[in-house]
């Protein structure tokens, strides 16, 4: 038995961004910042901010669209899954 499931919590870096695929299947595109703050060796707080990109599709995809906005705090559920891009060089 496997289990691929993650829960976050964060604030929108952007609006969000929809298009299309050719089967007019609707796609949604935002980011994620979710902020942790640690204490170091020698006792001094530190914030560190973990950029998440979301996808989601059909119906999902229209209401994110429509009612997120910058900077407003979201849940997100869902499961990860990991991308590879190879640019020209």
């Amino acid at each position: 038995m496997s289990l691929n499931r993650v829960f976050l919590i964060g604030n929108l870096g952007a609006a969000p961004e929809l298009r299309y695929t050719q089967a007019q299947l609707p796609v949604c595109t935002f980011r994620i910042a979710t902020n942790e703050r640690k204490q170091d060796k020698d006792g001094q707080w530190t914030d560190h901010t973990e950029w998440h990109t979301v996808v989601s599709f059909g119906k999902t995809a229209e209401n994110c669209n429509q009612y997120l906005q910058k900077g407003k705090q979201v849940f997100v559920e869902g499961r990860i899954q990991t991308r590879k891009y190879q640019d020209q060089d």
